[in-house]
C-alpha cells in the first residue's frame, strides 16, 4: 500500500517530535476495509470490518523517535515508582506461581525495570526488553537488570524458554502487535502465558470522555482493543484465549489541553459503573491472559 506522508507537530509531551504518516490496513487480520470511529491529531482511528481492531489510520511511522521522546521526558518519574510500586507489584505477579516450571519470567516494554525488579523480588529469573535506549540503559547501569535493548524480535530468545511474557500499557503502541505475539508464541513454553494490560475502546470511560480521555491518541496508541476483538487477535496468532478482564472508570478529563468539565452526574455514576465493570467488561483498563497450546 501507497504511504500517505503527513508531517504535523505532535501534541502535548511529544510536541519536540513530528509523527510521519503512512496508510495502513489491519494489523491482525490484513482487511483493508474500516470505518473511521474518531479523528484527532491529523489522524483518525478506525475500526476493522472484519475483525473489529482499532487502530491508527494513517499511522505515524516514527512510532519509534516518539516512544523515545516520550520516555526520555518521563525517566525519572517512572524511576522514582520503583519503591512505591514493589509491594503493589508483588501481589500483581502472584497470580503467575501456577504457571512457574522452567522461572523465566520476561517483560516486554520494560521500561526501567519496576515489574521485573519485583519479580526477581519472588525469585523469577527475569529478563526485559524495550525500543528505549533511555529507559533499558537506566535498568542495566542502576538495577543490573538482564534488558535488552530493541524489540522482543530482535533479541531473539531461545525457542520454548519462558513460563511468562509479561507486557503493561505496550500493546497500545505495538505497529506491529501480531508479530509481536507470533514471537511471544514462539518463545513461551508449552503452556505459558502471556499478560497484558492495556486500553480498553469499549469503556464507559471511553463513551463518557471521548476525545478527552488521555488514552484517546492515535499518534501515540495505535492500536486499541476489546474483549471481542482480543479473541480473534489470539485466533489469528495460534494463541488460546485464557481469561479477560477490566478494571477502573474515569469521568474527569485527563487530555491534555482538555477544558471539559465532568457534569456532577458523572461524578456520582462513577461508583455504580466501577461496580458494574467486573460484570460488562467495559472498565478503561482491560487485560487478558492468552496461553501456549501444549
Amino acid at each position: 500500500m501507497k504511504s500517505k506522508p503527513v508531517v504535523i507537530e505532535t501534541r502535548g509531551n511529544w510536541n519536540a517530535v513530528a509523527a510521519n504518516f503512512e496508510d495502513r490496513v489491519c494489523n491482525s487480520c490484513g482487511n483493508d476495509k474500516s470505518e473511521q470511529l474518531l479523528a484527532m491529531h491529523g489522524t483518525a482511528y478506525h475500526r476493522c470490518l472484519e475483525c473489529s481492531l482499532i487502530y491508527a489510520r494513517p499511522m505515524a511511522k516514527n512510532l519509534t523517535d516518539i516512544n523515545e521522546q516520550n520516555y526520555q521526558e518521563g525517566l525519572d518519574k517512572y524511576a522514582e515508582k520503583a519503591e512505591k510500586q514493589r509491594i503493589q507489584n508483588h501481589k500483581r505477579l502472584r497470580i503467575f506461581d501456577k504457571y512457574r516450571k522452567t522461572n523465566l519470567f520476561l517483560e516486554i516494554g520494560c521500561n526501567t525495570g519496576i515489574v521485573i525488579l519485583a519479580a526477581r523480588d519472588l525469585k523469577w529469573d527475569v529478563k526485559g526488553v524495550d525500543i528505549s535506549i533511555a529507559a533499558s540503559e537506566y535498568a542495566r547501569e542502576k538495577r543490573g537488570l538482564d534488558v535488552f535493548s530493541g524489540d522482543v524480535m530482535s533479541a531473539k530468545y531461545p525457542s520454548d524458554s519462558f513460563d511468562v511474557i509479561y507486557t503493561n500499557s505496550v500493546m497500545e503502541h505495538l505497529d506491529n502487535p501480531k508479530e509481536t505475539l507470533i514471537e511471544v508464541k514462539r518463545i513461551l513454553r508449552p503452556g505459558g502465558v502471556f499478560y497484558a494490560d492495556t486500553v480498553n475502546w469499549d469503556s464507559y470511560t471511553r463513551r463518557i470522555l471521548g476525545k478527552n480521555w488521555r488514552y484517546m491518541d492515535p499518534i501515540d496508541h495505535v492500536h486499541l482493543y476489546t474483549p471481542e476483538n482480543v479473541l480473534t487477535l489470539a485466533e489469528n496468532v495460534g494463541l488460546e484465549h485464557e481469561r479477560t478482564w477490566t478494571t477502573g472508570v474515569r469521568v474527569r478529563a485527563n487530555q491534555p489541553g482538555s477544558s471539559w468539565d465532568t457534569p456532577w452526574y458523572f461524578n456520582i455514576m462513577k461508583g455504580p459503573l466501577s461496580l458494574a465493570t467486573r460484570f460488562t467488561n467495559k472498565g478503561d483498563a482491560i487485560k487478558f491472559l492468552l496461553r501456549k497450546p501444549i
